[in-house]
């Protein structure tokens, strides 16, 4: 009995670890879909509204209107 009171208490630790993996795997998540959101899909969106926008300026154009 007395060799069960040596050892340290595991669910203290494991609440803490879970806690701070948690913590980073949002935050790494967070910044990372910005980055993404930001860095890449909204320049190529817009990319995309420009050249169809251009297109149909073009097209208008062509018909007289």
């Amino acid at each position: 009995m007395a060799a069960a009171a040596t050892f340290k208490p595991v669910t203290g630790m494991l609440r803490r670890g879970l806690i701070l993996d948690l913590s980073i795997a949002l935050g790494l998540g967070f910044t990372f879909g910005n980055a993404f959101w930001y860095g890449y899909h909204m320049p190529r969106t817009n990319a995309r509204d420009n050249y169809y926008k251009k297109l149909e300026e073009q097209r208008a154009a062509k018909q007289g209107n």
